[in-house]
C-alpha cells in the first residue's frame, strides 16, 4: 500500500476532533474494542485515555505501510505537535511509553537508529538464540517444579501461572543476557507494574528503573562480565554510546525481553485450555508447537496497541487525512483479526492455520527480540502441557487496566493429574 502526499490538504473526512471510539484501560474485550475500530475503517480517530487524541491504524496492509515508512511517520515526539504545545499533561499515565525520555532505538529512526540498534543485532539473531535453548530449559524446569510445590503446599492446589512461570521466566532469561543481577527482581517487577498500568503515573517508577540500570552500569564498569551489558560499555571508540543512551537502551531492552513473553505465556495456556482440539493436536503431534506459538501470537497479541508513531508531513492514509505532528498508533489486535488479511476465519483459533502475523512488528522497528520470545514461549508451553496436559484454569483471568498490553494480573491455574501412565504423579 502506498501513502500519498498532500501538499494543500482537502477537507478531512475524519478528524481527531471526532473519535470514532474512546478507548478505556478497564475494557473487558480489547477485540471488542479492535472491531470497532477496525469496522470504522482502517485509520480511524480514537481517544486514548485521558482524553489524549490519536489515530488508530487498524488493517494489517495499512499498518505495515506506516511502519515501513519512517520518513513520514517517525518516532521522535518532538514532532508530536500538541506534545510540543504543551497540550498533554506531563503526569498524563501513558506519556512514558508514548514519549519516553532518552533516546534509544525505540525512539529514533534512520542513522540514529541504526547506530543504536547495530550493537544489538549480532546477539538475538536466531543462531545465538538457540544457543540459550539449554538455559530456557533448565530455567523451565525449575521453574515449574515450583509450580508443583506450591500446588503441593496449596490447600485447593490452585497456583497462579503468572506468578511462578510466565513473569520470572523471561525476567530471568533477559537478566541472564544482560548480567543483571536476580536480587533486582522483585524490585523491578513493582516498578514495571506501574508503568504498564494505564490508571498510574508511572513517572516515578520510570525513574527507579533508571536508578537500578545506572547502579547496573556502573556495577559492569567496574567488573565487566560476558554480558551484553559488558559488551555495550567496550563498543569502539567510535561507536560508543552516551549514559543517557545506555540507560535507554537497557531500560528497553529489559521491557521488550519480559512483558511480551509474560502475556503471550499467559494467552497461551487461555487459549489452549480454551481449545483442547488443538491442544490435543499438539500433545499428539499432529502440529508443531512453533505453529501454536506463532497463531497464539496473531489471536492474542501481547501488545494490543502499540505508541507512538508521529506524522512529518500531511498525507492521506486510507480515508483519513494525517496532518504535519499528529500521532498514530497501530492497533495490533486489529491487525491480528483482520479479515482482509486472514479471510472470514480471522476470527478463529486455528493452529494449522499456514498465515503469518505482524504482533512482532514490521520494517526497521521490527522487535528484535522476537527469537528469543517465539523460543520462551515454545519450551514453556511444551513442557507445561506435556507435564500437566489436563490443567485448567481455577478462575477468570482479570485483564491488567490497560489499552496498551492484552494483559491479564494472575492466571490461576488447577493442576489436574495426568492421565497418561508415564505421566502418572506429575500433578500433585
Amino acid at each position: 500500500m502506498d501513502l500519498t502526499l498532500v501538499t494543500e490538504p482537502s477537507s478531512p473526512k475524519l478528524s481527531l476532533s471526532r473519535p470514532v471510539h474512546r478507548l478505556d484501560p478497564h475494557s473487558l474485550d480489547l477485540h471488542y474494542d479492535a472491531a470497532v475500530m477496525r469496522k470504522a475503517g482502517a485509520v480511524v480517530p480514537v481517544q486514548l485515555p485521558g482524553g489524549v487524541p490519536v489515530w488508530a491504524v487498524t488493517r494489517d496492509a495499512t499498518a505495515r505501510a506506516v511502519l515501513r515508512n519512517t520518513d513520514i511517520f517517525r518516532k521522535d515526539a518532538r514532532h508530536w505537535e500538541a506534545l510540543q504545545r504543551g497540550e498533554i499533561p506531563a503526569d498524563w499515565p501513558l506519556i512514558g511509553l508514548a514519549a519516553p525520555a532518552g533516546r534509544s532505538m525505540v525512539t529514533t529512526d534512520g542513522v540514529d537508529h541504526w547506530r543504536l540498534r547495530g550493537p544489538l543485532t549480532t546477539v538475538f539473531t536466531e543462531t545465538r538464540v538457540r544457543a540459550l535453548r539449554t538455559s530456557i530449559d533448565i530455567i523451565t524446569q525449575k521453574l515449574l517444579a515450583d509450580l508443583a510445590d506450591a500446588a503441593t503446599i496449596a490447600d485447593d492446589g490452585i497456583v497462579d501461572f503468572r506468578q511462578h512461570v510466565a513473569w520470572p521466566l523471561p525476567m530471568t532469561v533477559i537478566s541472564l543476557l544482560l548480567g543483571l543481577p536476580e536480587s533486582e527482581h522483585e524490585a523491578l517487577r513493582g516498578h514495571y507494574e506501574i508503568v504498564f498500568d494505564d490508571t498510574r503515573d508511572s513517572t516515578a517508577a520510570l525513574d527507579a528503573i533508571a536508578d537500578i540500570i545506572t547502579r547496573h552500569l556502573d556495577a559492569k564498569r567496574r567488573h565487566p562480565g560476558d554480558d551484553l551489558t559488558s559488551a555495550l560499555l567496550q563498543l569502539p571508540r567510535d561507536e560508543q554510546l552516551t549514559t543517557e543512551e545506555l540507560v535507554a537502551t537497557v531500560q528497553v531492552l529489559i521491557a521488550a525481553g519480559h512483558e511480551t513473553t509474560v502475556h503471550l505465556l499467559v494467552n497461551g495456556v487461555l487459549a489452549l485450555t480454551s481449545h483442547r482440539d488443538q491442544l490435543d493436536l499438539l500433545l499428539q503431534g499432529e502440529v508443531s508447537w512453533d505453529r501454536a506459538v506463532e497463531e497464539i501470537l496473531r489471536w492474542q497479541p501481547p501488545t494490543a496497541n502499540f505508541l507512538m508513531r508521529f506524522a512529518t508531513r500531511d498525507s492521506i492514509l486510507g480515508d483519513a487525512l494525517i496532518r504535519r505532528g499528529e500521532p498514530v498508533m497501530i492497533s495490533y489486535a486489529g491487525m491480528g483479526r483482520d479479515p482482509d488479511r486472514y479471510g472470514p476465519t480471522a476470527d478463529d483459533f486455528d493452529i494449522t492455520r499456514a498465515a503469518g502475523h505482524t504482533s512482532f512488528g514490521h520494517g526497521p522497528h521490527a522487535c528484535i527480540g522476537a527469537p528469543l520470545a517465539r523460543l520462551e514461549g515454545k519450551v514453556t508451553l511444551k513442557a507445561l502441557f506435556s507435564r500437566w496436559p489436563n490443567l485448567a484454569p481455577a478462575a477468570p483471568a482479570p485483564r491488567s487496566p490497560s489499552v496498551l498490553m492484552n494483559s491479564h494480573n494472575s492466571l490461576l491455574l488447577r493442576l489436574r493429574p495426568s492421565h497418561h501412565p508415564h505421566e502418572a504423579g506429575a500433578a500433585k
